[in-house]
């Protein structure tokens, strides 16, 4: 049985790499220990003792069998090593297998002895067949290409020598690749694959010169293009459509776009125009192709799409235009769907730490409601959340209802930014939701909250996206349940000696709200959303809000006076002294940064940052509850719990012998906000219950602060020369299940610097962890 496998003598590449072109294993091992072979002892358990039952077999199924040596697999595990160091460059390299026995057992340690020796390097690289190309054209090429500089004699020379590169078939793959996409992208439409080929000369016993051979061919332009869409709806008679489209090109003659329509009768062919990202006369170039497959396929429309080329035309100038016949299947129009889902509520309104919620919903959709490909959708959904490691029962239950329409193209005013602009994917959306909800830990009811936002998505690359949102309206009808007063507001106002900040944090929970806002945000990401292992994700806020509120206040309402309320209606408008709707005109910008470093394959090294700043305008001094910023809890600085810290060294309780244990929530939130976080994640079981196991350390440190128009207690505003006292500070470990569909995790934290006991390290000890549940990744 292979107790170990190892590899020796390879400097140029670790044993993680080379472990991926050998066959030879040994058993897993929980938590790493030596010996410990968990998915072994089930499958010997299942096999020998069970004898083969039908429980048995489950066993075995759960477990692994013995890794036993096989000489067979370890003589190819050579010769794959041997061809790796070929395709790298090592011509020399020998690979050496040495079982050695170990001392007790019947196990055989495997080791693979490699003398890679000196590689051979790439003396001189050339590109040959490309000289019908611009000069501009060859210094573009030369510029983007994958192989490094070195000496050449003009910028545009296609001929240069490297310095001390070594020769590698993948980076020479992966050159040829490069190519063929960049001449595809400038008219060279019969470049492939089999049109390019490397050619080496072995120069010395130690370098080679490397020729990439091209087949150019002609270059092309786009020509006709059909659209051919069937349907799903048998009784629909055949029809057709066509128009003439002139060249985006100067010069350059035009031509047809046709479609043909077959048991399809509701879409319209103004969405094929729109979706069309080239012209007839232009130049041929493959991203534009895939392009318009990219924006067909996003429509939703479309349950299949297919490009293919047609036999080329030369036109009486010379010209070769290559015409498209492009074949759609449409979906059935209307759906509905029934779903359960679960969720974790965090921010303003949230209720507590470790709060789960499950629900039920129902969703029509029409797929093409208007025939342009606009996706209306009408949904209902009702869920019920608990406190699941309060065990405190249930805390919250809400019921939304919305209706959406999308459109896969930018509607006014930004149409024409999709028709000027090559933008990667554009959709516009606008959505009408209303909600009910209860929320028993804040002691809250919302009466109902009505939204309505129109949004545009501008995706500029695969990885960055612009969101615009043009109208955001939010009514809000909060009312206070039993216990309010005395769990929140008495603590709270204890700390306030501002009447007029007194008054504000009662309308917050009271009295109905309205607010709209205009908001800029620009979105990178580079990382996976779900396992963030590797990658990036940055995201950049600016809003401007409050501003109709104060307009239809001064100007339609109560002409030539500001109230600072305008009037409700329905259940927006309020009862008794508290008639009308209060609004707050402000901005607010924000910035989350987040990466991913893969260390190993079981390890990542994760840390993020965030700001934030919001500023109240006009006559007001805070910004409205829901636009505050918040910290603590089980997505934030995990050693406090939801809303716990902040604002800066305040604390809201009237015992003070309850300080260390519960500093009382922040319901006022904060108009300042950092934070930062890091964090070593570690794969230590996989696919234990069918789950990775994955064993965390980590580090939180932000806090919240108020602005310096905030009237509220002077221990909560932020000061230059004294915010870093006001970090509150946390560490701990953690563990996530992650699924291939669903990642929990458990973390315990600990407070390492607490604001409210300013000058203190923590000197009664670390006390208790605060333990915090949350699905998915932190961050």
């Amino acid at each position: 049985m292979v107790w170990e496998v190892g590899f020796s003598g390879n400097a140029f590449f670790g044993d993680e790499e080379l472990s991926l072109y050998i066959r030879t294993r040994r058993n897993r091992r929980m938590v790493g220990i030596p010996g410990f072979t968990w998915w072994r002892w089930l499958y010997q358990f299942g096999s020998s003792t069970l004898d083969g039952s039908a429980v048995g077999r489950v066993f075995m199924r759960a477990g692994e069998p013995p890794a036993l040596l096989d000489g067979s697999i370890l003589e190819n595990d050579v010769e794959q090593l041997r061809l790796f160091y070929l395709r790298e460059g090592f011509r020399r390299a020998q690979v050496l297998p040495v079982v050695t026995r170990v001392s007790f057992g019947e196990r055989v340690r495997v080791e693979f002895r490699i003398a890679e020796g000196e590689p051979t390097t790439i003396r001189s690289f050339r590109y040959h067949g490309l000289d019908e190309l611009t000069s501009e054209e060859r210094a573009a090429i030369r510029a983007s290409s994958f192989i490094p500089g070195g000496s050449m004699a003009a910028p545009d020379s296609l001929v240069w020598h490297p310095e001390g590169l070594r020769y590698s078939e993948p980076l020479l793959v992966e050159e040829r690749q490069r190519l063929i996409a960049w001449l595809r992208d400038r008219g060279f439409a019969d470049v492939n694959r089999n049109a390019i080929h490397a050619v080496v000369y072995p120069i010395h016993s130690d370098s080679f010169d490397v020729t990439l051979a091209v087949e150019l061919g002609p270059r092309y332009r786009f020509g006709d293009v059909e659209y051919r869409v069937s349907g799903p709806q048998t009784a629909a008679a055949a029809r057709a459509d066509s128009t003439a489209l002139a060249s985006s090109e100067p010069d350059q003659e035009g031509g047809w776009l046709r479609a043909r329509f077959t048991a399809e009768r509701r879409l319209d062919f103004s969405l094929l125009e729109r979706t069309l990202q080239f012209r007839p006369g232009d130049q041929f170039n493959q991203s534009r192709l895939l392009a318009t497959k990219r924006r067909l396929d996003a429509t939703g429309v479309f349950a299949f799409s297919d490009i293919e080329d047609a036999v080329p035309d030369t036109m009486a100038d010379g010209a070769i235009r290559l015409d498209h016949h492009i074949d759609l299947r449409t979906r059935v129009r209307h759906q509905v769907r029934f779903e359960t889902f679960m969720q974790q509520r965090t921010g303003a309104l949230a209720d507590t730490d470790n709060e789960l919620g499950m629900g039920l919903g129902v969703t029509y959709a029409n797929l093409n409601a208007f025939g342009g490909g606009e996706a209306l959708t009408v949904s209902s959904k009702g869920s019920i959340s608990a406190d699941i490691a309060g065990l405190g029962g249930f805390t919250s239950a809400q019921w939304e209802n919305s209706v959406g329409l999308t459109y896969p193209y930018l509607t006014f005013p930004l149409g024409s930014l999709d028709r000027l602009s090559s933008l990667y994917d554009a959709r516009s959306q606008i959505t009408l939701t209303l909600l009910a909800a209860r929320r028993d830990a804040l002691r809250l009811t919302l009466r109902g909250r009505g939204a309505a936002r129109y949004r545009f998505e501008l995706r500029h690359t695969e990885s960055l996206a612009s969101i615009i949102d043009l109208v955001d309206l939010s009514v809000t009808n909060p009312d206070t349940l039993s216990g309010f007063k005395s769990i929140f507001l008495d603590d709270i106002l204890t700390t306030v000696d501002d009447p007029v900040q007194q008054a504000q944090i009662i309308e917050d929970y009271t009295r109905p709200q309205f607010n709209n806002a205009i908001r800029y945000t620009l979105r990178k990401s580079t990382a996976d959303p779900f396992r963030r292992s590797n990658g990036t994700i940055r995201e950049a806020s600016f809003e401007v809000g409050g501003n109709l509120g104060r307009l239809l206040d001064g100007w339609v309402f109560s002409p030539g006076t500001v109230d600072g309320t305008i009037p409700g209606f329905g259940v927006f408008s309020g009862s008794g002294t508290n008639r009308g709707m209060i609004y707050r005109q402000y901005v607010r910008f924000s910035a989350d940064v987040r990466r991913y470093h893969p260390l190993t394959g079981r390890s990542v090294l994760a840390w993020k940052v965030i700001v934030g700043m919001a500023q109240p305008l006009g006559d007001a001094d805070v910004v409205p509850f829901d636009r505050r910023f918040y910290t603590g809890g089980a997505s934030s600085i995990r050693a406090w719990r939801l809303r716990e810290l902040g604002p800066g060294g305040a604390t809201f309780t009237s015992s003070a012998d309850s300080l260390v244990a519960d500093g009382g929530s922040n319901i006022l939130g904060g108009d300042i906000k950092l934070e930062t976080s890091v964090e070593l994640r570690t794969i230590a079981i996989r696919k234990l219950l069918e789950a990775d196991w994955i064993f965390t350390l980590f580090a939180d440190a932000g806090n919240v602060w108020l602005g310096p128009r905030n009237p509220g207690t002077d221990d909560g505003h932020f000061r230059l020369d004294s915010f870093a006292g006001d970090l509150g500070v946390g560490a701990g470990f953690g563990l996530r299940l992650a699924w291939d569909y669903l990642i929990v995790r458990l973390d315990a934290a600990y407070k390492v610097h607490d604001p409210r006991r300013r000058g203190e390290f923590m000197p009664d000890g670390f006390g208790n962890p605060i333990l915090q549940f949350g699905i998915g990744h932190t961050f």
